[in-house]
């Protein structure tokens, strides 16, 4: 059923695009509401005015760095492996009427109905898709989360090239490291210590490069057809390859199977489906390293730094006085996070240097 207040929403999108048809909804994301316009098969997305029991307040340049980015990047990712995304992509911002509007790419089979050789194959097509786009150049310059300059063009905010980036980002990750060795938490710091410093100090920064990615491949973002996975509703970005490589292996293992007790993933029921997460991962890592031993132990690293990461988030909430709304959402309450933070503090334990 479309929702009252967005049936004139809707019509005034049809109006301006000059199309018509049967609109149904089609589902609910954090951020907007999705329609699809059945005789044209296109999908209509419109912004919520909440989000995360916030209002979301009407930023024209950001809305729009953010559409124009998911454009370039469909274009881009099907460049790289054709079909992965949407073929067709425009958008509209207004305060009076902002929408996005793009090709409808099939109906996606849930987790639940997938086989673990299903699950492994819609990984290895991501995999895929991933390794490809970094033998492609990046459209845009900089690095980071893409964004609109003075002249209305994309780019990322950070002038510098990958090894920079890297170097810089590791220090950072030293930091995490020595805060969580610091802590009054109970685990094998010693083993950690070693594990972490080796890696860290082994990370692949001279065989980086700048690749025009996609950090957001949840399963409420990823449409598994019946024609293979397609991407939708990306969050584009100038990062290294493999650290994003690495950002869907670990989700997909150790992230979206320990987050199923919040508000934001609950409805996912990732935990029932971990063994198909896991199968996912797995086709990822094997079509993304593609028989190469070196590529598997650089992300073999990377996964190792989005653990270490998420458990240092984990313990810098736990040193809020308390967690705001947005935060309880996206993290559950402060007991949920600190179980959460052992298992993470146990997982860094056991974590294998190759």
């Amino acid at each position: 059923m479309v929702l009252m207040k967005d049936r004139e929403h809707i019509q005034r999108a049809l109006d301006r695009e000059g199309i018509t048809g049967t609109v149904q909804p089609l589902g609910e994301g954090a951020w907007h509401m999705a329609y699809l316009i059945e005789e044209k098969q296109l999908v209509l997305r419109i912004p919520k005015k909440i989000a995360y029991d916030k209002e979301v307040e009407f930023n024209p340049q950001e809305l729009t760095a953010e559409y124009a980015a998911t454009k370039a990047f469909y274009e881009h990712a099907n460049r790289a492996k054709k079909g992965i995304c949407p073929e067709y992509f425009d958008f509209y911002v207004s305060e009076e009427l902002t929408y996005t509007i793009e090709s409808y790419v099939g109906e996606s089979i849930g987790l639940g109905h997938q086989t673990i050789e299903e699950a492994k194959q819609y990984g290895r097509e991501l995999g895929e898709c991933f390794r490809l786009l970094e033998t492609l150049d990046p459209p845009f310059a900089g690095m980071g989360y893409v964004e609109l300059d003075e002249k209305g063009q994309l780019k990322g905010p950070y002038e510098m090239n990958a090894e920079e980036f890297l170097v810089q980002e590791t220090d950072e990750y030293l930091s995490e490291l020595d805060t969580l060795l610091a802590s009054s938490y109970s685990f094998d710091k010693e083993k950690v210590e070693r594990t972490g410093r080796q890696l860290l100090a082994e990370r692949s920064i001279k065989r980086e490069k700048v690749v025009f990615t996609n950090q957001d491949t949840s399963p409420e973002n990823i449409l598994f057809s019946k024609n293979g996975a397609k991407m939708i509703d990306p969050f584009p970005l100038l990062a290294t390859g493999t650290s994003l490589a690495a950002n869907h292996v670990f989700n997909y293992t150790m992230l979206f199977p320990k987050f199923a007790d919040t508000e934001r993933f609950g409805k996912g029921d990732y935990h029932i489906h971990a063994a198909k997460l896991k199968a996912n991962a797995e086709g990822f890592t094997e079509s993304y390293t593609d028989g190469s031993e070196q590529k598997q132990k650089d992300l073999h690293i990377e996964v190792f730094i989005k653990l270490l990461t998420m458990a240092f988030e984990h313990h810098q909430l736990l040193e809020e006085k308390t967690l705001n709304r947005e935060q309880i959402i996206r993290y559950g309450t402060k007991k949920q996070v600190e179980e959460r933070l052992q298992g993470y503090l146990q997982d860094l334990e056991s974590y294998l240097v190759l």
